[in-house]
């Protein structure tokens, strides 16, 4: 899983009605998107290690959207360095494991879907990265299978709302593009199919119906193209062509 997301927030309105918002929920959550939008600039890439704040929708207190730290802080965290360290290391949560690790296991209990348009992975080849931008074929907005925790800031007693993406084993097409030999097996962001949103964010869900949801999302109903570089001096600047297709003639050996 790369640690690298594109993130454009216009278009998240659709996401009330898909999951199931009734007209005056719609309005009620396209006030909340404005309202965070206005402190949002749209991210075309973005590092997780940056911690962004990812758009985020919940139920447990009535459908509402939020805004959500990346990388996520256990409340039993004791100070800001440790929580500093540990957000490093909590940008993805393998969905095998989830209710197992420390640092995961209450706040797997604590779900949401958080809301992008795609996301960026990386091809090793010949001791270089090639990074590969993935989405829905459909260009609608896709929703990952998220865990958050809040925690409270001992110094100042600030509540700070922290998210975790759920991974999960790759698809065919993800396998052939994550494949870091240093990795673990390929994998891939636990992709949240529409019709189980609801599943996902139930409270009432219990630990064997969540582990059941995490698969593989259907490879056929994604697409990936290479684009330009991520990362190093000759990095892509936040802007919209960090989405354009860009071709490496050095792949072409590959087929």
């Amino acid at each position: 899983m790369c640690y690298t997301v594109s993130y454009l927030t216009k278009r998240k309105v659709k996401y009330a009605r898909r999951a199931g918002a009734d007209e005056a929920e719609v309005k009620e959550l396209e006030l909340q998107l404005e309202e965070l939008t206005a402190t949002q600039p749209a991210m075309y890439h973005v590092s997780g290690f940056a911690h962004p704040r990812l758009l985020c929708f919940t139920r447990e207190d009535g459908p509402r959207f939020d805004l959500f730290r990346w990388g996520l802080i256990p409340h039993w965290v004791k100070d800001a360095a440790q929580a500093a360290t540990l957000s490093r290391q909590t940008l993805n949560a393998r969905g095998e494991t989830l209710f197992e690790k420390p640092a995961f296991r209450v706040a797997a209990q604590h779900r949401c879907l958080v809301l992008i348009d795609g996301f960026f992975e990386f091809f090793h080849f010949a001791k270089h990265t090639y990074p590969y931008h993935i989405r829905l074929k459909d260009g609608e907005p896709m929703a990952l299978g998220g865990i958050r925790s809040t925690w409270h800031d001992p110094q100042d007693r600030v509540a700070l709302t922290t998210v975790s993406i759920v991974t999960t084993e790759a698809n065919p097409l993800m396998a052939r593009i994550h494949n870091n030999p240093k990795a673990e097996g390929p994998r891939m962001p636990f992709i949240v199919p529409r019709e189980l949103d609801e599943a996902w964010l139930s409270p009432e869900a219990d630990k064997d119906r969540i582990t059941s949801l995490i698969r593989p999302f259907d490879a056929d109903a994604l697409e990936a193209w290479t684009v330009a570089p991520l990362l190093g001096r000759h990095a892509s600047p936040n802007l919209p062509q960090a989405l354009e297709p860009y071709d490496y003639p050095e792949l072409a050996l590959l087929g």
